[in-house]
């Protein structure tokens, strides 16, 4: 895992900078403390740079830019190959031999071998660049599902990459923002990440499962993957059991390691899942398993409503994992500030704190490695998709799935700030409203009733890369849009900007791409009901995860104490920053009405989430414009 950069000129006679190199790559030097590497072509208008973090073979055979086949091939790569083992056996059997114990050199043996074809053999996520000296072409891919990121900018005379927005924007000081973003970011969005836009005008993401190939001549941008339909068993049973072996594969394959691993534990299902197959003996061990420490690290915010350590410690206690919990504070300014300055970019809640802190934990106590639990709520229903859920059972005529759905999700919980039985019932009474009204359209229109009712949510208008099958019942769309589109690729690049600028790895088994077919693949009775969401999930983990956190309903999201925080620790520098010239006067947002609701907000004895989440995207925005450069 690193932070990768490059420059390629068109002009083969016009020579990269090299303090223009240097200066891209040391702008991710968090991503990888641990070496650094540039490299040039012999007409030097191509530059690859790499930052290290040394997970597989941390000897200096695995250093990058890395050249292969009598140095035909470089390649500065950001990711793992997870069953890069398995390949490298293939190929040695075609004769070909290795000098480095890392996943690297396979994908260079590989790329030498197969092409471009090699990524469908891949199981890992990836951003890389490999550059035929031979054909002077330059070849960067992204894995499947976009986990790892890569951004560009292009003009008619050079193109640029790398790991992070803000590394370009040092070559590209007057880059202009991108106001649609910045708008989303502002509202507390952040929808673009399923979207090549950036924060940046003419700085783009390359999405998840597509190709970049660059020639003196060209840029040619193009997907390499689609996600499949796949075949599977028709018995609850049975798809619960090869759930089960996929999951098993999936952590064994992500254990991988010459550093030491840890897990992410939360106390719910998702981490609980990964750290109770871990502490089991389903996996069979082999040689770099030893790394892995039977540790858990939870984030805990006492005394607040979203504290979930408990449940983690219970669960640890039953697991006989060592647990070390994170107790979460308000930041104080210097570390707040520090946390900001190493994320990429303006982020849209302060949820990204705690997560920062936590791998700042993590990596304080020598941890380069963690596996976390991202997926099976986007997936398999967890995020609430009552409306489209209940939708799709009209249209697929299963009234009984209709009522299952609604005791589902009316048995979520309720507190103080959240009813779900109300939510439950409010969104049925919607949705039947506009069944009604639909239908008495189309009949007076003399035209029958669709399908699907359009799903209930609002994406602002971004043109997403991947849209979900139209043949997709109005749940299926839903799951597959809060993969594709929202909210999934924005949590990743959150949780990939705040692992990695503590130099810590995040591996994710749940976002293996064997697992993500095979859900899309299965039908929507598998995901939600029987009373649950994620339903085949904790029937794939009965027996191994314990039942007090297999069978709890209780939904909480991860986020940060932003109330407590705001009245308290948090309230001088909040209205320092709404105090500003910047602030006041701002194109993005009305400030005097947001610094006059922030004051009656903290005058207020009764503020529950939905009154205090506006106000700190604005905030970060402000700081972030003043402080960029």
């Amino acid at each position: 895992m690193c932070g990768i950069a490059g420059i390629f000129n068109f002009d083969i006679t016009k020579q990269v900078n090299t303090s223009s190199i240097d200066l891209l790559t040391d702008a991710v030097k968090h991503r990888g403390p641990d070496g650094r590497g540039v490299w040039f072509n012999t007409e030097k208008n191509l530059a690859l740079g790499h930052r290290r973090l040394s997970i597989l073979d941390t000897s200096e055979n695995g250093s990058q830019p890395m050249t292969y086949a009598s140095n035909r091939y470089v390649i500065t790569l950001n990711g793992e190959i997870y069953n890069f083992l398995e390949i490298r056996l293939e190929l040695e059997k075609l004769g070909l031999n290795f000098v480095s114990n890392s996943d690297t050199e396979v994908i260079l043996a590989a790329y030498l071998t197969w092409g471009e074809n090699m990524l469908h053999k891949f199981n890992g996520m990836w951003a890389f660049a490999i550059y035929d000296n031979q054909n002077k072409t330059l070849f960067l891919s992204r894995d499947r599902f976009g986990v790892k990121p890569l951004y560009y900018s292009k003009n008619d005379t050079s193109f640029i990459f790398s790991s992070e927005v803000q590394a370009i924007q040092k070559l590209l000081p007057n880059c202009p923002l991108n106001k649609q973003v910045i708008a989303n970011i502002v509202d507390g969005g952040f929808h673009s990440y399923g979207t090549i836009e950036t924060y940046l005008e003419n700085v783009f993401a390359l999405p998840g499962g597509h190709n970049i190939l660059i020639s003196q001549s060209e840029v040619k941008i193009y997907s390499w993957y689609q996600l499949k339909k796949i075949v599977v068993p028709k018995t609850f049973s049975l798809q619960t059991q090869e759930l089960k072996n996929l999951i098993l594969d999936a952590c064994k394959l992500r254990m991988r390691s010459d550093v030491p691993i840890a897990t992410c534990l939360s106390g719910g299902v998702d981490s609980g899942t990964i750290t109770a197959f871990l502490a089991s003996d389903l996996i069979s061990k082999e040689k770099r398993f030893e790394n892995y420490t039977h540790k858990g690290f939870c984030a805990a915010f006492p005394n607040t409503p979203i504290d979930e350590s408990n449940e983690a410690r219970r669960l640890a206690n039953q697991l006989h994992t060592k647990l070390d919990v994170v107790n979460i504070s308000a930041p104080k300014t210097n570390e707040l500030i520090q946390a900001m300055q190493m994320c990429d970019g303006p982020m849209h809640a302060l949820a990204f704190f705690p997560i920062w802190k936590l791998y700042k934990h993590i990596k304080e106590n020598n941890i380069l490695v963690t596996l976390d639990g991202q997926g099976p709520d986007e997936m398999m229903g967890g995020y609430r998709p009552i409306y489209e859920a209940l939708d799709a059972a009209i249209s697929l005529k299963k009234p009984l799935w209709f009522l299952d759905v609604y005791k589902t999700y009316a048995a979520q919980g309720e507190t103080k700030n959240f009813s779900s039985k109300k939510f439950v019932k409010n969104q049925t009474i919607t949705l039947l409203r506009t069944r009604v009204n639909y239908l008495k359209n189309k009949i007076k229109a003399g035209i029958g009733l669709q399908k699907d009712i359009e799903p209930f949510y609002d994406f602002q208008n971004f043109k997403y890369v991947n849209s979900p099958p139209e043949n997709y019942n109005a749940l299926d769309k839903n799951l597959y849009q809060q993969f594709f589109q929202t909210p999934l690729p924005g949590i990743l690049q959150q949780y990939d900007r705040c692992s990695m600028a503590n130099g810590v790895e995040c591996r994710m088994p749940f976002m293996d791409y064997r697992i993500v077919e095979f859900v899309f693949s299965l039908p929507v009775e598998s995901k939600v009901g029987g009373g649950y969401t994620k339903r085949i999930l904790r029937e794939a983990s009965k027996g191994i995860l314990p039942d007090e956190t297999r069978l709890n309903k209780l939904k909480i999201g991860f986020n940060a104490p932003i109330i407590d925080w705001f009245k308290g620790e948090l309230k001088d520098f909040m209205l320092e920053q709404m105090s500003s010239k910047e602030f006041i006067e701002s194109n993005y947002f009305n400030g005097k009405k947001l610094k006059k609701d922030f004051a009656d907000f903290l005058e207020s004895k009764n503020n529950n989430w939905d009154d205090a989440w506006k106000f700190w995207p604005p905030v970060h925005l402000t700081w972030w414009l003043k402080n960029k450069n």
